[in-house]
Parts: structure tokens; sequence; C-alpha cells
């Protein structure tokens, strides 16, 4: 079984996903990572050199490129635009993957953004006043997709990182 993660920002993918994959026995791929490694520069000089449109064509190929391997056994954490494109989420379909979302409340995603926005492009120019409001619109423009294209839906709460990773197990019934 291969998996995909994925959520809005901020909401723990590349962790949950690496501590899954452990616990699994899995392989692990941040498509982030992969998609710098493939650049050879940052996300943030991406969208900054060449736009988020173009970051956009790059994530699809680098996704392309990467599920043609066709390895088994993997967890795969997306960024938290990419399964909004409909030709992500078909390469996703073609291949099998089990879509878990990963749904943490918004309060919680602006607490935890606002002390890490300078490592994220679409927010990192963001000024205080504006934040909020910006992250909460953002979020619900993208929550319907989220929710629509996940075979499992695991919301996270205030509860700690064990228990989170513990519910994404028993949603899997691996147990």
């Amino acid at each position: 079984m291969n998996i995909a993660l994925y959520g809005f920002m901020g909401a723990g993918k590349s962790s949950l996903g690496k501590a899954l994959a452990d616990k699994l026995g899995y392989s692990f791929i941040d498509l982030d990572d992969e998609i710098e490694m493939h650049q050879a520069m940052s996300i943030n000089d991406i969208f900054a050199q060449k736009g988020e449109i173009a970051f956009r064509q790059i994530e699809h190929q680098v996704l392309k490129e990467f599920i043609r391997k066709d390895e088994k056994n993997l967890v795969l954490a997306l960024g938290g635009g990419a399964i909004l494109a409909p030709n992500n989420r078909k390469l996703l379909e073609i291949r099998n993957y089990t879509n878990i979302y990963i749904n943490v409340s918004i309060d919680s995603l602006i607490k935890r953004l606002k002390t890490d926005k300078d490592n994220r492009p679409i927010i990192n120019e963001l000024d205080d006043d504006h934040f909020d409001n910006y992250i909460k619109a953002l979020f619900e423009s993208r929550k319907m997709t989220y929710e629509k294209h996940a075979h499992i839906t695991v919301s996270i709460t205030k509860e700690d990182f064990n228990t989170s990773l513990e519910k994404i197990y028993l949603h899997l019934n691996l147990n």
C-alpha cells in the first residue's frame, strides 16, 4: 500500500509522514524535498524566481516522475496545494494511493504558521494585520477539495504527536 498525506500548510504532514513510515516500515518521501533537489533551489526561491504557476508545473512533473517509479510501501507527504490540481489527483488515483487528509483546526494552523511564515512562500510577505484573515480564506477555499478527495480524514486536535500518529495508524486498520 502507498499512502499520500495532504492537508494545509503547517498541518504536520512531513513530521507525521516520517513517523508513520517508520512505524509501518515504509519508505518516506517529502514531495517538497524532491522538488528542491530536482530544481537545486529552495521552494521559496522557486516561487520568488519563477512564480507559483511555474512551481505548480514543476510540482506536477516531479510527482509524475516519482510516481512512475512505482515504488511500494511508501508514505508520500504532499505540499499543501498539490492535491488541489486534478492532474496530481489523477496520478495518485492511477497508482492506487490511499489519500489521508490531515485536518487541523484553523486556530492551530494560524498559531503554527505565524512562527514559520518565513519558510512558506505563499505567506512569507503577509503583514500581521492581514495574516489571520488570509489564512482563514485560503483554508476555506481549499477545505472542500481536501475533504472530497480523502479516503481517510484524520482530525488532529491539541493532542500530542504520538496520539495523532496513532489515530492515523488506526484509521489504516493495520493494528
